[in-house]
């Protein structure tokens, strides 16, 4: 009850027991008893407006206390980095951190007493996720005991975050359900490190495994193909046989040289050169394979040379194999931009982009992984090279892909190389 009611009962109740007391004095009381009558009832009306005073007094005590640790409460949530969201049986908001508002983009909504589903209509992006929330929470009441899940949520900028989320269902005595509180942890950096470390194990395995089989293939792989060259040189008839045979002992030599390159350790000498000319050399030297595939290499570099510092060989081999890739993805009468740019007073970043047939979700997620690849005859170590190249070289490669709209390849590199981080990657153990 609001005051100016309260206000307004305390008069109506005072001004009734005057008028009644009167009353009954006047009517009822004989006269010689008329003096203790009134000081009784002033008495009585002191007491019982002095105890509605205490009880009010009391009451306003613990609102106050009751706001301070509510205060208290929200500055704890609110200074939290996880999701914290506190609702009733009915499944309507009650209470939401500062950190769940922007996640779901509601910082300027009355959430208070409305459920999911109604806040699904005041963010678009986001409308999906509320609304599955509403179904999760459901779960977790019928189940009726604490749950606990990983969750993707997406964000604007086409990345997302992964939650462990923790819901605690709470009932009345009688059973029937008195809240829920939802707790959500951001653990995509973890997910991240994790899905790293699981690279790194992989790429140990590989490089285990490359050097103790890439030496003993290497040298009977020599002998072969010196007696297929002495017998394609004295056997005419025979040509197209001796030429299947020569090509496919040069495919298992490229394969012996990646997985020595996966194997042994690279003592990197970083020398100073202008990027642009590892690029164009590269393109000259792609240039006929894509006119094979009847696709054109355009480029898009600043006049002016850039001058990094590098392995060349190494990044020219990086470049190789992912133009290589896009002219291979790539539809007949389509093109292959590579773009260079510098983005940050220290920092180049490297683009190649083409129209072809793009990665699909699922094989995004293995990109790089060793020996997994989509081509009939491929390998599954030219991805993993280049991951390492540019592991080595202390930058930064994305892909961002749709299937049949084609692949982007975003590469940024350091333009000076820093002796301490390049001090850990003069010897690269896969």
């Amino acid at each position: 009850m609001n005051k100016p009611k309260l206000v307004f009962l305390y008069l109506i109740t005072s001004l009734i027991w005057i008028y009644a007391s009167n009353y009954l004095l006047t009517h009822y009381i004989p006269s010689h008893l008329n003096n203790y009558f009134e000081r009784g009832k002033e008495i009585f009306y002191i007491l019982v407006t002095g105890g509605i005073f205490y009880f009010f007094i009391l009451k306003k005590e613990e609102l106050v206390s009751t706001k301070e640790q509510e205060k208290r409460l929200s500055t704890l949530i609110n200074s939290m980095v996880d999701f914290v969201n506190f609702k009733d049986g009915e499944g309507r908001w009650i209470q939401s951190n500062d950190f769940g508002l922007k996640l779901f983009q509601l910082e300027n909504v009355d959430y208070f007493g409305k459920k999911d589903s109604e806040l699904a209509e005041y963010t678009e992006f986001y409308g999906d996720a509320l609304r599955f929330c509403e179904v999760s929470d459901e779960e977790t009441w019928e189940k009726g005991t604490i749950t606990r899940c990983e969750e993707v949520v997406p964000r604007p900028d086409g990345t997302s975050k992964i939650f462990d989320t923790i819901k605690v269902p709470l009932f009345h005595e009688d059973g029937t359900r008195e809240g829920l509180v939802i707790i959500g942890r951001d653990i995509t950096t973890l997910r991240q490190t994790e899905e790293r470390l699981n690279r790194t194990e992989k790429l140990s395995v590989v490089g285990e495994l490359s050097a103790s089989v890439a030496h003993e293939i290497r040298n009977p792989l020599t002998s072969l193909k010196g007696f297929v060259q002495l017998l394609q040189m004295e056997d005419d008839k025979h040509q197209d046989y001796y030429q299947i045979m020569l090509d496919e002992l040069n495919r298992i030599n490229h394969i012996v040289s990646e997985l020595l390159l996966l194997a042994k350790p690279q003592h990197l000498k970083y020398s100073k050169l202008a990027i642009q000319r590892v690029l164009n050399d590269v393109i000259s030297l792609l240039a006929v394979e894509a006119s094979l595939y009847n696709v054109q290499l355009e480029s898009n570099f600043p006049k002016e040379d850039i001058i990094i510092e590098c392995e060349p060989n190494q990044l020219k081999q990086l470049f190789i194999n992912l133009i290589k890739n896009s002219i291979e993805a790539s539809n007949h009468d389509s093109k292959i931009l590579i773009s260079l740019d510098q983005i940050e007073q220290d920092k180049i970043a490297i683009t190649v982009k083409d129209n072809g047939c793009g990665i699909s979700k699922e094989r995004l997620q293995k990109i790089g992984e060793p020996f997994y690849s989509s081509k009939e005859k491929g390998t599954g170590l030219g991805l993993t090279v280049s991951y390492k190249i540019v592991q080595s070289h202390n930058g930064h490669i994305i892909f961002d892909s749709e299937q049949g709209c084609g692949t982007t390849v975003n590469i940024t590199l350091p333009m000076v190389q820093d002796p301490s981080l390049t001090k850990s990657h003069s010897v690269v153990t896969a």
